[in-house]
């Protein structure tokens, strides 16, 4: 079943040419792991060869944050071609734990089909879960059934980005019931976070003061996920908006006459306001522009 992708005798030979945007035929997933077996093989392509699961892993992410970049940009045709590139992934990483005789593509499509309807009975079971809190509540229940594991928090990676570990640590305790009952409290505690985080500033207590500024950030998390807006994301969108606007300002004629010599903080105000009403007045703020 499994083996070298240069001495496998199931492996079509790619004769078939490139094909134009006006032809009918489809390339499928098939396709695409003949492609990857190729590639893979004795006579294939050196650096594709060469390339073990532990190499792949930093393209494995890279392409999944330009995945998520482009949806962050609504632009259709590169999510499209974002999506592919993520799906070559899966798929190369597959190809060589089948060349280690380990799993296939196919045993991770069962699987991961199993799972989905595993974990959704309430639509292939008699289960009569009717609001999402409920199907929450129910997959992490069955999740640790499923895993014999007691820690609900056990499976998210400790090398996920903090506001995205807090994120998920909040939902889950939240799937478990420990939340707050409605966003009002939520921005209440914020308030007192932050009066606390003012007071640390205020008595010069930097331990403190860092300490509360955690506290202050894991409510906000919170904020973000009682409005369906993740903090991960609305950070990085405002990153991208402050940084058009940095450009915007460091492009004008004064900042350049003066080879980027500091500038007074009336001048820094004058040219970050003019690029707020810039970038708002051609809608850049909702636009993304991707760099090399």
């Amino acid at each position: 079943m499994f083996g070298r992708a240069g001495n496998d005798p199931t492996v079509k030979s790619l004769s078939r040419p490139m094909m134009t945007r006006t032809e009918t035929v489809r390339t499928t997933l098939d396709d695409l792991r003949t492609l990857m077996a190729r590639l893979r093989g004795d006579n294939g392509c050196p650096w594709d060869r060469k390339q073990t699961a532990q190499s792949l892993k930093i393209y494995l992410l890279e392409e999944t944050y330009e995945l998520a970049e482009a949806l962050d940009k609504k632009e259709f045709e590169e999510i499209k071609e974002e999506l592919g590139d993520l799906l070559f992934q899966i798929v190369f990483l597959c190809r060589i734990f089948e060349e280690e005789s380990r799993f296939d593509l196919d045993q991770v499509i069962e699987t991961i089909y199993q799972k989905m309807v595993r974990r959704h009975p309430h639509i292939f079971g008699g289960k009569n879960w009717n609001s999402p809190e409920e199907v929450v509540q129910g997959w992490q229940e069955i999740k640790a059934a499923e895993k014999n594991v007691q820690d609900p928090f056990a499976s998210i990676p400790a090398s996920e980005p903090s506001l995205l570990k807090a994120h998920r640590i909040s939902q889950r305790a939240a799937g478990l019931g420990f939340d707050w009952p409605h966003i009002e409290s939520v921005l209440e505690k914020v308030r007192e976070e932050l009066r606390e985080l003012e007071e640390a500033v205020q008595d010069k207590d930097l331990e403190a003061a860092g300490e509360e500024l955690g506290d202050l950030l894991f409510t906000l998390v919170n904020v973000g996920r009682f409005l369906g807006k993740p903090a991960e994301n609305a950070l990085g969108l405002a990153i991208q908006k402050f940084l058009k606007r940095f450009r915007m300002m460091t492009a004008d004629s004064r900042f350049q006459d003066d080879k980027g010599l500091p500038l007074s903080m009336e001048e820094w105000e004058i040219l970050w306001n003019r690029s707020k009403e810039i970038t708002a007045s051609l809608n850049l703020e909702k636009v993304e522009v991707k760099e090399k």
